[in-house]
């Protein structure tokens, strides 16, 4: 919740507003008024209201585990929901099975192979954009240990003072793939330079 505390001192875009259905509105005018006030501004004529049966409720509202950035620039992030925040199709909702620990979940994801994956899974898009659909970000291998929960805070904190993310995964490279998934020194460096490769490639794409 710090978090959109923040956000809403820095006057992003916080709140979701959602209506029912315009015969459950009864009397409440001022939902009324405003919906009329959208469509005087053409907001229901727009591609995703218009091919709704009722163009100011937004579908698939829900609260997920934690949440995957679906068009990416760097890299993707994956993201543990505390806010309870809700989605619409934005972002992929991860829903964590019962039999894995959320925190160890989200801090596996951050490796050469991971990262690697997503961009071997995903697909580039103008201005080099690098895009997952569900069934691709399925695809990406992720090496699950318990222990590498110990990881997040320090990911998450390097994250937030926006550090490279190379010298992150120099850090966790070293405890998933070398200590927990037991590859070797040669292996990790095999999997960061390709990792490398493949995103400058889509970057540099974006460039030109």
């Amino acid at each position: 919740m710090d978090d959109w505390h923040k956000n809403v001192e820095n006057e992003a875009r916080t709140n979701l507003l959602t209506f029912p259905k315009m015969a459950d509105l009864n009397c409440s005018i001022g939902a009324k008024n405003y919906i009329a006030w959208g469509e005087e501004q053409k907001i229901n004529k727009g591609y995703k209201c218009g091919i709704r049966d009722e163009w100011q409720i937004v579908p698939s509202l829900r609260i997920s585990d934690a949440l995957f950035i679906r068009r990416n620039n760097l890299y993707p992030k994956l993201i543990i929901n505390e806010a309870k925040a809700y989605t619409t199709d934005t972002m992929h909702r991860v829903t964590v099975k019962s039999n894995a620990e959320i925190k160890a979940l989200t801090a596996s994801y951050y490796n050469s192979i991971s990262l690697a994956f997503s961009e071997i899974c995903g697909r580039s898009h103008g201005g080099g954009v690098l895009e997952l659909m569900p069934n691709e970000v399925e695809e990406i291998l992720l090496p699950y240990n318990e222990n590498n929960a110990d990881l997040l805070p320090l990911i998450d904190k390097m994250i937030r003072e926006k550090n490279d993310i190379s010298d992150i995964l120099k850090i966790t490279n070293e405890r998933i793939l070398k200590d927990n998934f037991g590859l070797s020194d040669y292996e990790i460096s095999l999997a960061d330079n390709i990792w490398n490769k493949l995103s400058k490639r889509r970057l540099n794409r974006g460039k030109k």
